[in-house]
């Protein structure tokens, strides 16, 4: 068998791996399917060799940005699409920014396909100009009016004779993520970045497991952007205020409410806490939360369902992914825009162990599935149909 080339343009950043992992992992069953797939870390002659060239937008332009420092508005990006277009059969464009919202369609005309990890389910919404870049931050812009010192623009409409090159990739659930915030992981996939220490994290913990604590939610409200950060600061607020008054366990940034004794490892959540200590807390919690950052998917939100907890997101039937785990009320339970049903929440999750542990064990077989050989299968012919 021939095999067909696909050569990949990536640097070594970890979300850059969060996405490229199950290709990687997956490089024999590939090759055997007749495709033959090659990393690259630098522009070179070396890299149009091949029939499909897969660019990665965040490597791909950082990579050529720095040898344009000057230019503006991505026109070096667009020069080199249309410099190097005549020389490969199929350019395909991974965006691989986090959020379903923020794309890069100013490169469609110079692409055969566009391939994204979270797609709006509404694609006209594509011709919107969402404040701060984001469906969510146009709907808190719109119902809190909170305003972003310096406005996001970045705005290129999907035109409807581009709208057939847009396809599903993947989400970062099919990434490295097992221990994502470990700086000795970090280091080892910064200097080997392709050697395969471990498939997946398949330690998922017994949803049934004695847990200590009630509600739990610790993350960064650091960020730039009012419209991106709101969202974190008001539910970390709300949870401050409500539960503090209940009579619950709850862990709620470094503030520990409790009216009974506690463990002592709980109480050093008032400090700050390393990466394991965070993984014993996260796994002694009954309930957590995982609100939107610069995107809809987080690691955060795997590691809950690893962990035996019930996950608590934002609600996201406004997006398409790939493996499609989240399913409202079945493997995680929605938390409105508007924080809206946050008592609900409180009330019947805290009560209905039985309710609890089933949309836990369901998220624990969707995400075992996704990351087993038989997932991986799923994987490798997802790929290939999508870059067809």
């Amino acid at each position: 068998m021939t095999q067909k080339k696909i050569n990949i343009l990536i640097n070594k950043e970890g979300i850059v791996f969060y996405t490229i992992y199950p290709l990687i992992l997956n490089k024999r069953k590939l090759f055997d399917l007749g495709y033959e797939i090659k990393f690259y870390f630098n522009l070179s002659e070396r890299i149009l060799d091949c029939d499909i060239l897969i660019l990665v937008s965040k490597p791909t332009q950082k990579i050529i940005d720095k040898k344009n420092i000057s230019t503006k508005n991505n026109n070096a990006l667009l020069k080199y699409l249309s410099e190097i277009r005549s020389n490969v059969k199929k350019i395909i464009w991974f965006d691989n920014s986090d959020s379903s919202s923020v794309t890069n369609f100013e490169v469609m005309p110079y692409v055969d396909i566009y391939l994204k990890k979270q797609i709006l389910v509404n694609k006209s919404l594509y011709n919107s100009n969402f404040y701060g870049g984001r469906i969510f931050t146009d709907f808190y812009h719109k119902k809190f009016k909170i305003v972003d010192k310096q406005p996001f623009e970045n705005n290129f409409p999907l035109r409807k004779k581009y709208e057939h090159k847009l396809r599903l990739s993947w989400n970062i659930g099919l990434g490295n993520i097992h221990n994502s915030f470990s700086p000795f992981y970090s280091y080892l996939r910064y200097f080997f970045p392709f050697f395969i220490f471990k498939r997946y994290n398949d330690k998922f913990i017994e949803p049934k497991k004695i847990r200590e604590i009630d509600f739990f939610f610790r993350g960064s409200i650091k960020y730039n952007r009012n419209t991106i950060k709101f969202h974190r600061e008001k539910l970390l607020n709300d949870l401050k205020t409500k539960l503090c008054k209940k009579k619950f366990v709850s862990v709620i940034g470094r503030n520990v409410f409790y009216k009974k004794k506690i463990s002592n490892f709980i109480k050093k959540a008032q400090g700050k806490l390393s990466n394991s200590e965070y993984l014993k807390i996260q796994n002694n919690s009954k309930i957590s939360f995982s609100p939107f950052g610069w995107g809809e998917l987080g690691a955060r939100d795997y590691e809950i369902i690893l962990g035996g907890s019930l996950l608590v997101k934002p609600r996201m039937d406004h997006m398409q992914t790939w493996p499609n785990i989240f399913i409202p009320n079945k493997t995680y339970v929605p938390l409105e825009w508007d924080f809206s049903n946050l008592e609900e929440i409180f009330d019947t999750y805290s009560k209905n162990h039985k309710l609890r542990n089933e949309i836990i064990s369901c998220s624990q077989e969707a995400y075992k599935a996704s990351i087993s050989y038989g997932g991986m299968e799923k994987f490798c012919y997802w790929f290939l149909k999508q870059i067809q």
